[in-house]
């Protein structure tokens, strides 16, 4: 009956559009064969996996190879048995990772009846997959010394650096990586690196994956970070988590000019148990932390403390029915509240009058169904929906436009101080003083579903696993905005003119997307010693701006949705090709290889950077007196076009690698990266002086590339010999180089930078070199032990390169009043190196059923404070020339003393107290 429905099944996947694009699985596999006491393999053998996260268990029959394989297994510990009759039966206890499959081949001996193995198979290397990927159980992140939340774990990844960011660079942009929970993107669908900081108290596992990313996890170009929640079993567990952390035990920073500790606080709880035994389950959370930066100076004098308020929420429920089924219901609430914000990047020259007061608030809810349609193939189906709603307000509201002060223009607007206008409490030119520029209110949404079936199965002397899906994404940005006062207001000492950037009172704007996405790929395995992964990606993306419904100047104005951009089907074609081969299968070691392109436009901020009508930017001019010079809308921020036959940007990436056991206990893996970008776009100006129209077109000259070699070497407590020694070492040499940069703030639309905006900011314009997220040199070590029972010791040591950069400056008060001119070629400067070293020790009180574990974290242990950002801005004593610099502008005093100084340290030594009460 099941295999009439098949052809039904196949017709689904290709008529329902359902999933995000980069939705990921939650689960992972165990396979093997089944042999006789003679080694011959056994056919029609009946296994059964089974385990606390699903007591129903799964089943599946060895084909006429004995091969098996049990598909889409919450990770966890489980036992796998085989048994057949007249041939008794075997038990095998397996561990099940994160997208990994766990190899295990089964004997039955018919004189032997329920033979358990005494040792646990555990996934040491999954010699089917030729991706790079590390996954970290919450046994392993609890015993080490990273930030307890979903960022922490970025910096687990190998080659991956700190930088002082919400969102690491990962041999791409900031923007090109991908952030699931549970498989689920989490990642903000328009600008990339904003998601919500969950707690790691939900954490299950976590997967971080920095290449060779098969066809059914979409099409990131950069890291794919999917951790899974924790869920509910037959026995009732919880625990409730406390962490100190009060002002005195962080040291001061070492730079006089720009102090700031923090007092933290945090209560989570979390309980999880059967609803149903055998059937139901649930598990919620609750976290709550508190964080507030005191005691902060910077270059202008005290600023009042920064208090940062979370409340989180989170339950889910899942359910095995019967064997065939299994759900998953989940909900997420996280609202976040920021007073006396200053930001990151401006802090060291901010006047806490341009403080704001800003609040997030984050709702995500998940369902997926896992449908085992027969004991060799399965269908799931995965729903998301969230939403996040932004807002900041200006602490100093100045009123809109209000009258123009010459004397005090930081009475107006926010005012970067030049010669002769110190005002507003500043020390020194180039601080900012006033109040913020803008009330800004900014909310997305995202809807998504995936269809994916899956079969395995043989067919003479091969097994495939074979996978195909459809997905669907549908996303919004709604943005509000206007000027406090009058917006961003500079002072030129040469023209002797004020020019004031504002957001004039607009109706807010609606940006959406819709993507589409089907992928097909077969695992195909050759005897035990070949593996080839081939698959197919394709994507359509149709974006959708706004046009005036009405004339401007009528009342109301209103906007209409219109389509502004198709990226189609043959447009992205993303092939993905990999190849693994075990040389010995005695030692089970690998070599493989893996070959991928990536359409890694998706969405980003395009529907809003490019549509033709959009909350401009106003540019008013007055003079030396404070009389209104001009007052026109800035030409890169309206009436925009898109050049037909634009080509979605791309990433080609060559991947290759070998990986094998060392033992019992350790693994080694060496791999090599290539990722080159084309078919970069931008928006520029139609006659490249920065005057308007602006259109978006292919920048042939643009480019990036990224070069990586790392060495990964593993240790995992397979006995007591060694104290349950658990070691992850790894060393990443790396280049990152190109003229197209936009991994910083000043970077903040994906395809819409202030490159080619008009002379000074040309991609010729001395781009070419390191670009800022280079880190030649990154090695870690994490290691943890248990000198005697229940006391753990953990320690992360982490070395990298200083970061590169460059001396800049203003490019021309027509184009902008930041600064963007390259004054030398990119990545000519570097930060200091730093190195780096966190603590843990805990130690678990037992009390029967309750457990209270006593932990102490110390991070950067020798108060190596280094910078992390400098101040690269070059004022000039006279303008430059857009068409004839001139002698080296280098050679000449900047007028900004705090050149080249740090605007951001690395944190300082801090301790945390932590008491965790168990209970299972």
């Amino acid at each position: 009956m099941v295999r009439k429905f098949q052809p039904i099944l196949w017709l689904m996947i290709l008529l329902f559009a359902a999933g995000g694009t980069a939705f990921a699985q939650t689960t992972g596999s165990v396979s093997g064969v089944v042999r006789g006491t003679d080694g011959a393999a056994l056919p029609g053998v009946t296994v059964t996996v089974s385990g606390p996260l699903l007591p129903a268990g799964r089943t599946a029959v060895t084909d006429e190879n004995g091969a098996f394989s049990v598909l889409r297994l919450p990770p966890g510990d489980y036992q796998v048995s085989a048994e057949i009759s007249g041939m008794g039966n075997v038990q095998r206890s397996v561990v099940v990772a994160l997208e990994k499959d766990t190899q295990v081949d089964l004997a039955l001996n018919p004189t032997l009846q329920g033979e358990i193995s005494v040792t646990t198979v555990l996934p040491t290397i999954d010699v089917k997959s030729s991706d790079v990927q590390t996954n970290y159980t919450t046994e392993q992140i609890e015993n080490l010394p990273v930030a307890r939340t979903y960022r922490g774990l970025f910096q687990l990844a190998p080659g991956v650096s700190e930088n002082g960011r919400n969102t690491p660079n990962a041999g791409a942009s900031r923007m090109d990586n991908t952030y699931l929970v549970d498989g689920i993107n989490v990642t903000n669908p328009h600008y990339g690196d904003i998601l919500p900081d969950i707690t790691e108290l939900d954490i299950a596992e976590v997967s971080l994956k920095r290449g060779g990313i098969s066809a059914e996890y979409g099409r990131a170009a950069g890291m794919v970070v999917n951790a899974i929640t924790k869920s509910g079993t037959n026995k009732l567990a919880g625990q409730v988590r406390l962490e100190y952390q009060p002002d005195n035990f962080v040291s001061d920073s070492k730079l006089s000019t720009l102090q700031s500790t923090r007092d933290r606080s945090l209560l989570a709880g979390a309980l999880g148990g059967p609803l149903l035994r055998d059937r139901l389950w649930f598990y919620g959370s609750v976290n709550l932390p508190r964080v507030t930066s005191t005691d902060r100076q910077n270059q202008l004098g005290p600023v009042p403390d920064e208090d940062r308020e979370t409340d989180e929420y989170f339950a889910k429920l899942t359910a095995n029915p019967s064997a065939s089924h299994f759900f998953a219901l989940s909900g997420r609430k996280r609202d976040t509240t920021t007073e006396n914000s200053l930001g990151v990047s401006n802090f060291p020259i901010s006047s806490p009058s341009i403080a704001t007061d800003d609040s997030t608030d984050y709702t995500l809810g998940t369902f997926s169904w896992v449908w085992n349609v027969t004991a060799d193939s399965l269908t799931e189906l995965k729903l998301n929906h969230n939403e996040e709603d932004n807002s900041s307000v200006p602490v100093n509201e100045l009123g809109y436009r209000p009258t123009f002060n010459a004397a005090r223009p930081d009475l107006v607007g926010r005012f970067t101080t030049a010669p002769g206008l110190v005002v507003g409490g500043a020390n020194n030119t180039g601080q900012l003083v006033g109040g913020a520029d803008l009330y800004n209110f900014q909310d997305f949404k995202r809807d998504e579903a995936r269809l994916t079936y899956q079969r395995f199965g043989s067919w003479g002397d091969t097994r495939h696993d074979i996978r195909g899906g459809v997905t669907y994404d549908r996303n919004q940005e709604r943005l509000s905005r206007h000027a406090n006062g009058w917006g961003l207001i500079s002072f030129s000492t040469t023209t002797r003119q004020f020019t004031a950037n504002y957001v004039s009172i607009q109706p807010p704007h609606t940006g959406r997307a819709k993507v589409y996405g089907a992928f097909l790929q077969d695992q195909i395995s050759f005897g035990e010693r070949i593996t080839l992964t081939a698959g197919l990606l394709v994507n359509k993306d149709e974006y959708f701006g706004e046009g005036l419904g009405s004339p401007p100047g009528t009342t109301p104005v209103t906007k209409t949705k219109v389509k502004i951009l198709t990226f189609d089907w043959d447009q992205q074609i993303q092939p993905r090709l990999g190849i693994a081969f075990v040389p010995s299968p005695e030692r089970g070691d690998k070599l493989y290889a893996n070959f991928g392109r990536y359409s890694n436009t998706e969405n980003k901020s395009l529907t809003r950077a490019a549509s033709p009508t959009r909350i401009f930017t106003t540019r008013a001019t007055f003079d030396a007196n404070g009389n209104l010079l001009m007052d026109l809308p800035a030409a890169n921020t309206q009436s925009k076009t898109i050049d037909a036959g634009l080509d979605p940007m791309y990433t080609d990436e060559y991947l290759a690698g070998y990986a094998r056991p060392l033992g019992n206990a350790w693994s080694a893996e060496v791999w090599a990266m290539y990722r080159k970008v084309g078919d970069i776009f931008e928006d520029v100006s139609a006659n490249g002086l920065g005057a308007g129209p602006f259109h978006v077109a292919q920048l042939p000259d643009a480019y990036r590339k990224y070069t990586a070699a790392t060495l990964e070497l593993n240790r995992r407590p397979v006995d007591d010999r060694f104290m349950n020694l658990w070691v992850n070492a790894s060393y990443t040499w790396s280049r990152l180089k190109g003229n197209w940069d936009i991994d910083y703030a000043d970077q903040l639309f994906y395809n819409s930078s202030i490159l080619q905006d008009g002379p000074g900011v040309l991609i010729t314009d001395n781009r070419e070199g390191l670009l800022r997220g280079d880190r030649t040199h990154v090695a870690k070590l994490f290691a943890t032990i248990e000198p005697i029972d229940r006391l753990r010791v953990g320690t992360l040591l982490r070395y990298q390169s200083g970061a590169a950069w460059e001396a800049r400056a203003q490019p021309s008060t027509a184009v902008s009043s930041s600064y963007h001119r390259y004054l030398e070629p990119a990545g000519s400067r570097r930060m200091e190196d730093w190195f780096n070293t966190d603590l843990l020790t805990s130690y678990e009180l037992r009390f029967g059923d309750f457990g209270l574990e006593l932990e102490a974290r110390i991070n950067n242990v020798f108060d190596e404070q280094v910078a992390l950002q400098v101040d690269d801005r070059y004022l000039l004593n006279q303008p430059l020339n857009p068409s004839n610099p001139g002698p080296n502008p280098l050679l000449n005093p900047s007028n900004n003393t705090n050149f080249g100084k740090p605007t951001q340290l690395s944190d300082p030594r801090a301790f945390v107290l932590s008491a965790i009460l168990r209970f299972r």
